[in-house]
């Protein structure tokens, strides 16, 4: 019996695929611009790895080093502003690899990103996943999404990725690259949560180390990682352990599977080794995991202008610069050991060009987040959330424009529209 069903079909000015730090940045973005948008996330609720990989802290709103420098603010600080009207304010705090966190509860900035898009009427599809793209020559007309009662088509005049993973770029046939220019991208990893922890003793990378010794010589396995960060809420017993990783060969179904069920075996031997080895966590029990994969890096979108180290590590100033970054480079390249940080001056912020996040092939196609054009040093600094927040606010403006005029806006152009919007340029 055939379907008699109508075509669903929606249209908008901006379509943004990704609802993390980014995604959500870009849609305020936009619609600050005067936009109609969408944003369309495939899970249950919004913020990406902030809150589906339980990470809890936002790297990047400062510069590093004792005296930090403010270098997000903007669609960032509305989002802070509205964990603030919760009750659930955001703690700046300094980590032991010496940079400032904005460290928060996961589960109230759920709630204040959905406050923050309803605010702003942007229309928000969650469970809704984009399964392909329809293009015309050097432009995307339209996307292919996928709900539980089926496909639906949505139309846009341009479009921002903030996938994290490049999916868009991927559908649409837009250049992009796996990782860095040797194909090797850095280690994934699952956060997990400990509760009954007393925060007042030593949460350091070493104390951490130290345990993990102390379980490996009782033949614990399972902990391939010597060490990592627990992240921790003044007043609270609850903290985030950033210790378990594996590194990514694909996003194929049954690599993602290895991966995931790999790192579930970690989170949980390395609660039980925390446990019985550190002293204060000797009544902590294992609250949550993930839920699911944190990945730092999988494939970029191949821009106009790659973001280099040499910017980075000499804090480049650029008359092209639509968001400032101010993290230094953060590797984590080996499974077994601490990440590797590049010393830059303290205070020294840089800053992030407009066609870093312009489709090479694509003329009305932008991307955010940890995606963007960058080699691999300069990649390692910005794919942190605090500067997903601008490179995402700044997207969501340049498409929004690009949809008014019918053509690629000038970055003088996006950088007057950020500045109304109390971005930092």
């Amino acid at each position: 019996m055939a379907d008699s069903r109508m075509e669903r079909l929606e249209q908008y000015d901006v379509a943004v695929v990704g609802g993390g730090t980014a995604g959500c940045a870009a849609a305020a973005g936009a619609v600050m611009t005067g936009a109609r948008v969408v944003l369309i996330e495939r899970n249950a609720y919004l913020g990406g790895e902030a809150t589906h990989s339980g990470v809890g802290a936002f790297c990047g709103f400062t510069t590093c080093g004792k005296n930090p420098v403010r270098v997000v603010e903007g669609a960032g600080n509305l989002v802070l502003e509205e964990l603030e009207k919760l009750g659930a304010p955001a703690q700046n705090r300094l980590s032991a690899s010496g940079n400032w966190n904005i460290s928060f509860q996961p589960e109230y900035l759920k709630c204040a990103l959905d406050h923050l898009l309803q605010k702003l009427q942007a229309d928000l599809l969650l469970h809704s996943l984009v399964i392909g793209a329809q293009t015309e020559k050097d432009r995307i007309c339209a996307l292919t999404c996928a709900d539980d009662e089926g496909m639906f088509t949505i139309r846009a005049k341009a479009f921002v990725d903030a996938s994290g993973d490049a999916n868009l770029v991927r559908l649409a046939g837009a250049r992009f690259s796996w990782g860095d220019e040797h194909g090797q991208v850095q280690a994934a990893s699952l956060p997990f949560r400990l509760s009954g922890v007393d925060i007042t003793k030593d949460m350091s990378p070493r104390a951490v180390k130290r345990a993990v010794d102390q379980a490996r010589n009782a033949g614990m396995k399972h902990l391939p990682r010597e060490s990592g960060f627990l992240l921790t809420l003044e007043g609270s017993q609850m903290v985030c352990a950033l210790i378990p990783s594996v590194m990514p060969e694909g996003l194929f179904a049954r690599e993602l599977t290895r991966m995931e069920q790999e790192l579930r075996e970690q989170a949980v031997s390395y609660a039980l080794a925390l446990k019985r080895y550190m002293p204060g966590m000797e009544h902590s029990e294992l609250v949550m995991i993930g839920p699911s994969i944190g990945f730092r890096e999988t494939r970029k979108l191949v821009g106009r202008t790659q973001l280099t180290g040499e910017d980075v590590l000499s804090g480049h100033k650029r008359a092209d610069g639509i968001a400032r970054g101010g993290w230094k480079p953060e590797i984590h390249r080996n499974m077994t050991e601490m990440a590797t940080y590049l010393a830059v001056k303290e205070g020294s912020w840089f800053d992030i060009p407009l066609g870093a996040l312009q489709s090479e092939t694509l003329e009305n196609l932008y991307g955010a987040g940890r995606m963007i054009w960058a080699d691999d040093t300069a990649f390692a600094a910005v794919r942190v959330m605090g500067t997903c927040f601008a490179t995402g606010h700044a997207a969501g403006v340049a498409a929004a424009l690009r949809a008014r005029l019918g053509q690629t806006p000038c970055a003088e152009k996006v950088r007057e529209e950020l500045q109304k919007q109390g971005a930092l340029i």
